[in-house]
């Protein structure tokens, strides 16, 4: 079994061009959005006891948030997760980045997928799943996940499964906020893989009816802050803003309202 060192590695990861790709990353949202907050509890984790996250699928912006969680809760462990296949020719960058390239119509492929999933979950690392499969509206319910998830949960029982909740919600800025909710924690033991996908399904639903709630309506103290953004209109409005201000000798505020 490889060292935490070597874990680093799987299946081409480059830990130089990992953390380069992570910031970059981060840069994006950081720039993108309003802000990004969280809720619920980030579980503990045993030394080298792996963790499967899985998520809705609202948005391209999905790996990129699985980045920034990464870093923030997560810094020392080597973070994986599958990609189209296509993707990873176009952007081979992703694989040295963990991102594993995953093509449904391929056995070879999805048996390659399971063999790295195994080894990265039993040497500590965390791995991560979009377990819809496909760009999904966070409405749209029941929500139905695909079963590859199930038969990685099966070939590692002692790994910690955690249900992440992602929303995407314009407010008062003209950029988007994130809202993040982490679900609790579970861990499986034998089930048949309907049963074990209809479970997992529940609890994500769950979570991400829980989230719903929390941003529909606007419980701002269930939410802690995992990155600001940026705020303000932007433009002719924030050089008016910036003018105002100077001329009543106070610090320009540029969001566009006070939170």
């Amino acid at each position: 079994m490889p060292s935490p060192s070597d874990l680093a590695r799987v299946s081409g990861r480059s830990p130089f061009l990992a953390h380069w790709v992570g910031r970059a990353l981060r840069h994006r949202v950081r720039g993108s959005f309003s802000r990004v907050r969280w809720s619920g509890d980030f579980p503990l984790l045993r030394p080298r006891q792996g963790i499967i996250l899985y998520a809705n699928h609202p948005s391209w912006w999905d790996p990129a948030l699985f980045s920034v969680i990464q870093q923030h809760f997560m810094p020392n462990r080597p973070g994986f997760g599958p990609i189209d296949a296509q993707a990873v020719k176009n952007y081979p960058l992703l694989r040295k980045a963990g991102f594993l390239p995953l093509d449904g119509s391929s056995p070879r492929s999805v048996r390659q997928l399971l063999d790295a999933s195994s080894l990265i979950l039993k040497t500590g690392g965390a791995f991560w799943v979009t377990a819809q499969g496909a760009f999904t509206d966070t409405r749209a319910r029941p929500i139905r996940l695909q079963p590859g998830l199930a038969h990685i949960i099966r070939r590692n029982p002692e790994a910690l499964v955690v249900p992440v909740a992602l929303d995407y919600a314009f407010g008062t800025e003209n950029r988007p906020d994130v809202a993040i909710r982490f679900g609790a924690p579970m861990q499986y033991q034998a089930q048949t893989i309907e049963a074990l996908t209809a479970d997992l399904a529940l609890h994500l639903e769950r979570t991400c009816d829980a989230l719903a709630e929390q941003v529909i309506g606007k419980q701002d103290e269930a939410f802690r802050p995992l990155m600001d953004g940026r705020t303000g209109m932007g433009g002719p409005y924030s050089l008016i803003q910036r003018l105002v201000a100077l001329l009543h000798k106070r610090r320009h505020e540029p969001s566009h309202a006070r939170r």
